[in-house]
């Protein structure tokens, strides 16, 4: 009985060792998965809350283990949790640095701060430098995900190496805070053809990524490459070592990797932004040569390709121990020597964004998306040689003197990218807008206010003079009002065109589409001397046409009912009213614009959407009977009518090849109208 007694109290009092962790993994926007090891085998306890005198929740695994990973779930989204990490008698770490921030929900804008480090773990001065650097840029700033770019752990990805190289210097702060999201290098597979074939290396068993697609994008079904979603942002993962089905590699475009690469671009081009990481780059002069590495050679002709017809925003590697960039490029796929920036630069700007000679920020249109940035930065530990010629005439933006990592910061449309080198300077940045120097119109009726916002994240000089991102305007007469920033690089046009209030009292105006008709609906509580209403069509929203008239009332202090319906339209339409008098005199209401694309009609398909070959192919259903198809661009000006039957088949129709570009097709069966857009890239 005593014997009993002992073992007891000695298991209630014994504190096993804490040799890893705790760090964070696979996080979404309700659940996290939190890692840690032991010494000696224990059961485990996560105990969380919103604060860190309050852990009210526990979540505990029974099972004796060394290698602890508990998940937790039902977490509120965007939210900052703490957290203790044990067993189910003691606690072995938690304190009020010990916390964790969920992820947003997916596709919300946000201010959001994501670390990148390459060939980080060698447990090395630099390294050391480089963490506490980026640490300084935070400064009191969360950093929401971290990103490794592979050979995490020198010289052969050995748990020991992890330990000592990884797990040691980076434990104090941004394991046990901010979610990692790794990818693995050679050095992680040991430099080893074996184990690029079995994968049989620590890392598969120290990192939980999310494979089954929880956390955003297609699921891949492996731990070697995997996509995630943080915000506005998708992420994907790859391993460019490893081998496929013991075959094939990141550079076999037939190959598993590649084809699941396309299916999650093609299942995610409603993302704001796309980046995409991986360990060897397709363009260096670093410590490696991409002119004359094979892999690297494969990978720049072979795939990349891939990544800009689908709009990635940006590519980081690392391999190369140094830091080195590109500006805004596509379609450079050849050696050093073919490199031409006058074709291949989208933009010849620097990208700096600091006032200095064209610097610049990247902008790009949706839905083209043209362009890329590719970014080396592979010295977060080691640091390396260079090659003749360095730096890459297509990375010019260079540094193989200092260790460094990247901080990218994106909010809504915009991203900054910062790279802190080892002496705590930032000795490179670049941003990317997308969708600025907007030229709009919009109208309002005299009196009323409205409010204009700016289409970019930045600085705001008004030409009324204001400084805020959004303005409230009341103009007496149609005005142009102007926006832009600090360095005339950004800047929006918009026109508040300012019409009188109809004589009649106007309570509403509004319009649907249903089954090929806009059916315009308004209301009136009191009429003088009213005429009649004019209808007038845009498909522009400036340059107005006259459809249809409908007698007023004349007099009246009824509320009265007005429709009037409009067939045949593709694409968006405008529609305003024009008041007539019975004396002559006219007055314009406001604009309304009306969409008569219904996507969820699926007698006229097409596929894909968009088309990236080029060709337009659509699909209509069977037992249609006689059609009208047309095809018109995005103006609205007709490029091709048919008359087709759709018989007891299913009726596949090629528009043949088109030009880049959007488009209109619309399917007219017995007056009633369909329509899709269609985007060529």
């Amino acid at each position: 009985m005593q014997v009993l007694l002992l073992s007891a109290f000695l298991a209630a009092h014994f504190i096993p060792g804490l040799l890893r962790g705790p760090y964070l993994q696979s996080a979404t926007s309700t659940s996290i998965v939190i890692r840690w090891r032991t010494d000696v085998p224990t059961d485990s306890r996560v105990a969380f809350g919103l604060a860190a005198g309050s852990l009210i929740v526990h979540v505990d695994s029974m099972t004796l283990v060394t290698e602890h990973e508990v998940k937790l779930t039902g977490l509120q989204p965007s939210t900052r949790y703490y957290y203790s990490i044990g067993t189910s008698q003691q606690v072995l770490q938690g304190d009020s640095d010990n916390y964790f921030e969920t992820a947003p929900p997916p596709g919300q804008p946000g201010k959001y701060r994501i670390g990148v480090f390459g060939d980080c773990g060698n447990n090395s001065i630099n390294q050391i430098n480089v963490r506490d650097n980026l640490a300084g840029l935070l400064g009191n700033a969360y950093m929401n995900a971290w990103l490794l770019l592979g050979d995490n752990a020198y010289q052969t990805g050995s748990d020991a190496e992890y330990q000592s190289g990884f797990f040691n210097v980076y434990k104090q702060k941004f394991l046990k805070q901010s979610p990692l999201y790794p990818c693995p290098g050679n050095h992680d597979y040991a430099n080893n053809v074996q184990r690029q074939v079995d994968h049989a290396v620590p890392y598969y068993g120290i990192f939980t990524v999310p494979e089954a697609g929880e956390a955003g994008g297609t699921a891949s079904g492996t731990e070697a490459f995997y996509s995630f979603d943080y915000g506005n942002i998708h992420f994907l993962s790859l391993d460019s070592y490893g081998k496929e089905e013991g075959t094939t590699r990141l550079y076999d475009t037939l190959g598993t990797q590649v084809q699941w690469i396309k299916s999650d671009l093609a299942a995610n081009t409603n993302k704001e932004w796309i980046v995409v990481y991986w360990h060897h780059p397709p363009f260096t002069k670093g410590s490696h040569n991409s002119d004359t590495e094979a892999e690297l050679v494969k990978i720049r002709e072979n795939f990349i390709r891939i990544l800009e017809r689908n709009g990635v925003d940006l590519v980081l590697c690392g391999h190369s121990h140094d830091y080195e960039r590109s500006k805004l490029m596509k379609g450079h796929y050849g050696m050093e020597s073919s490199f031409d920036a006058a074709v291949h630069n989208v933009s010849q700007s620097s990208g700096r964004y600091d006032g200095s000679p064209d610097s610049c920020p990247y902008v790009k249109k949706s839905p083209e998306n043209e362009g890329t940035v590719y970014v080396v930065t592979g010295s977060a530990g080691q640091l390396g040689a260079t090659q003749a010629g360095y730096p890459h005439d297509a990375l010019p933006m260079a540094d193989n003197q200092h260790g460094g990592a990247l901080l990218l910061e994106v909010e809504g449309k915009r991203l900054d990218a910062k790279w802190i080198a080892s002496d705590g300077l930032v000795r490179d940045q670049f941003t990317i807008v997308k969708d600025a120097n907007v030229k709009t119109s919009i109208g309002i009726e005299k009196g009323q206010s409205i409010n204009l916002s700016a289409s970019y994240v930045g600085d705001y000089l008004w030409s009324n003079g204001e400084t805020t991102r959004e303005i409230t305007v009341s103009p007496a007469a149609t005005t142009d009002y102007y926006v832009h920033d600090a360095y005339a690089c950004l800047a929006d046009s918009i026109t508040v065109e300012v019409t009188n209030p109809l004589p009649v009292r106007l309570i509403s105006f509004s319009g649907s589409f249903e089954h090929g008709i806009v059916a315009l609906h308004w209301q009136t509580s009191e009429e003088i001397n009213a005429g009649h209403f004019v209808i007038e069509r845009s498909l522009d929203g400036r340059h107005f046409e006259p459809i249809g008239e409908v007698a007023a009332a004349g007099d009246s202090r009824e509320t009265r009912n007005y429709s009037y319906r409009d067939a045949g339209i593709s694409g968006k339409a405008y529609y305003r009213l024009v008041e007539v008098d019975l004396d002559g005199r006219q007055e314009t209401s406001k604009i309304i614009s009306i969409s008569t694309i219904n996507a969820n009609d699926d007698r006229l398909r097409v596929q894909p959407n968009p088309s990236k070959g080029k060709e337009i192919v659509i699909q209509i259903a069977e037992l249609l009977g006689n059609c009208d198809l047309t095809l018109s661009d995005i103006g609205g000006h007709l490029l091709e009518r048919r008359n087709v039957f759709s018989g007891k088949d299913p009726l596949d129709i090629s528009f043949g090849m088109r030009n880049a570009g959007i488009y209109i097709i619309t399917l007219v069966i017995n007056g009633e109208s369909i329509t899709r857009k269609v985007i060529v890239e």
